[in-house]
């Protein structure tokens, strides 16, 4: 049932590929930096360069069929929660998150994530190092705000990822409160290895500093926004105030997270998803274009190597409808169906998931193509959120040609209705329910079961989106996978008691090989047993 060879789960060796944090040496026929930052159109590519890294395949070279990029790591961080549920499979490649196996320093599972990232962040601090801000001109700096903005996300994500939060399961008192360390642009060598990991306050000051010169390069001296991208995979002045709002909710400063969301909405002139186009069977979350809510998102080509590969990309993981992918394969992706019973039937929301037989919901499945046998074919609570891009469930062309959210209006709404919760009101949640359940009533009273409503709507609002992990986190919650009636397979019933250990990711082994300075937080496999019915 582990499927421990075929997927491969097995500790590194001395010789595997170090992080991406060490100085590289480059061959002396490909542009440098001065010549990049004073060729506009170099300057551009390096940006764009950014962005097509979100989906690089095969970080590892090990060939491994969760290694398509971002959006395989925002599966991953769901899966290691409660909200998506799977049904058992050979077919299984990401069974080690969804069990807390093989999470330790020396696993191609964690590798996998630290090579990612740390290669990732080198993408924009290319663009960084490139850039003179005492000498750039406008155009030069919008490009670097885009690149602080990516590397401001990148840094958030790797800080709440791997900051070492107390559990009752692993102990390092040493660690708490311990992020990653500072990778930053034009580092020596001899400072990349003697690079220690820092505090979360230091951490987010830093991110908070990249954004400042980022809402600074995208805005006059009024704060009005001087740039206007060309499409959603370039952040904007609306995007530096969301991940501004992301990090002060890290921060649990609540007020400056409410101010900063504020200024996000204000910045981009958003509306919320509606039914029609959430559940759309052509572009129903799948397209940014579609709906004016996304704010930021990834967005692939026909071209793009995960398209091509017909199996390693989003589409073919969590739609159910496809034909071409994993999920109708054996691994369904489902909400947890706790979860969904308490979804009333009159949020329209409760139409992304398949309902079972007996449960009122208006259900309204409409198929992607007049072909596809029906709703039938998808088990019980299994989702119909992520439609196959241009409603084509047969081909990965155009079927996984689809647009990936980062940061929707949604989560700056509910930022607002936590910061109202944590004052004891529900206006915040009763505005935003206003667009997702006409009959939305709040019965919570008190602060904390205010914020515990906020975080239930998130859950619902954001399943498979890849950012429901950071609250779970940050809340100290608990995972509950067994339970009678749990849609769980067996070996992932896992129930913790207040915060999962293997929410504390390990710094890889090759990373502190590297850099001695840096020490990984404890193992936190195998410490649950699964939970027998």
């Amino acid at each position: 049932m582990k499927n421990i060879l075929k997927i491969g789960f097995v500790a590194l060796t001395a010789t595997a590929l170090l992080s991406g944090c060490i100085k590289e040496t480059f061959p002396t026929s490909v542009a440098t930096s001065d010549q990049v930052a004073a060729n506009p159109a170099a300057l551009e590519s390096q940006v764009n360069g950014i962005a097509a890294f979100v989906n690089t395949r095969d970080v590892l070279g090990a060939g491994n069929h969760y290694d398509w990029g971002y959006p395989s790591i925002g599966l991953i961080r769901d899966l290691m929660g409660e909200d998506v549920a799977t049904i058992s499979s050979g077919y299984e490649h990401f069974s080690a998150w969804i069990e807390a196996r093989y999470m330790g320093d020396r696993y191609m599972t964690q590798q996998y994530l630290w090579n990612f990232y740390t290669q990732f962040l080198l993408t924009a601090n290319s663009v960084v190092s490139a850039v003179n801000e005492a000498s750039a001109s406008d155009v030069q700096k919008q490009y670097l705000g885009m690149a602080l903005c990516y590397r401001a996300m990148i840094n958030l994500d790797m800080g709440r990822m791997y900051e070492f939060k107390k559990n009752t399961y692993t102990s390092a008192p040493e660690l708490e409160g311990m992020t990653i360390p500072i990778i930053r642009e034009n580092m020596t060598e001899s400072d990349a290895r003697n690079n220690p990991r820092v505090s979360k306050e230091a951490l987010i000051e830093y991110i908070l500093g990249d954004l400042a010169k980022a809402i600074d390069f995208f805005s006059d001296d009024e704060g009005k926004s001087t740039f206007k991208r060309m499409n959603k995979t370039q952040p904007d002045l609306s995007v530096a105030y969301g991940l501004q709002a992301r990090a002060y909710l890290w921060a649990e400063d609540y007020e400056r997270a409410r101010i900063a969301a504020e200024n996000a909405l204000a910045a981009g002139n958003y509306s919320p998803l509606n039914e029609a186009q959430a559940t759309d069977p052509t572009t129903g979350f799948n397209s940014a274009s579609s709906n004016n809510s996304w704010m930021w998102c990834s967005s692939l080509v026909k071209e793009d190597y995960v398209v091509k590969s017909s199996i390693l990309n989003f589409i073919s993981w969590m739609s159910s409808e496809t034909v071409f992918g994993y999920a109708p394969a054996g691994p369904y992706r489902m909400i947890d169906a706790r979860l969904y019973s308490r979804i009333p039937a009159s949020d329209w929301r409760k139409k992304m998931w398949k309902a079972p037989e007996g449960v009122t919901v208006d259900q309204k499945f409409v198929p992607a193509t007049a072909s596809y046998a029906g709703p039938d074919n998808i088990p019980d609570y299994g989702a119909i959120k992520f439609r196959p891009g241009s409603g084509n469930p047969d081909a990965a062309d155009p079927g996984a040609v689809v647009d990936y959210p980062f940061m929707r209006m949604e989560e700056m709404m509910l930022i607002i209705a936590e910061a109202d919760a944590r004052k004891g009101s529900s206006a915040g949640l009763v505005e935003f329910m206003t667009n997702r359940n006409p009959d939305y009533v709040c019965t919570a009273s008190g602060v904390d079961a205010l914020v515990d409503e906020v975080f239930f709507q998130k859950r619902v609002e954001f399943w498979g989106e890849g950012i429901n992990f950071f609250d779970y986190k940050r809340l100290g919650k608990g995972v509950t996978r067994g339970y009678a009636g749990t849609n769980h397979y067996e070996d992932a019933r896992l129930n913790s008691s207040g915060l999962a250990p293997w929410y504390n990711f390990c710094i890889v082994q090759t990373e502190h090989n590297a850099n001695p300075a840096v020490v990984s937080n404890p193992d936190p496999s195998d410490l649950i047993e699964p939970w027998q019915e």
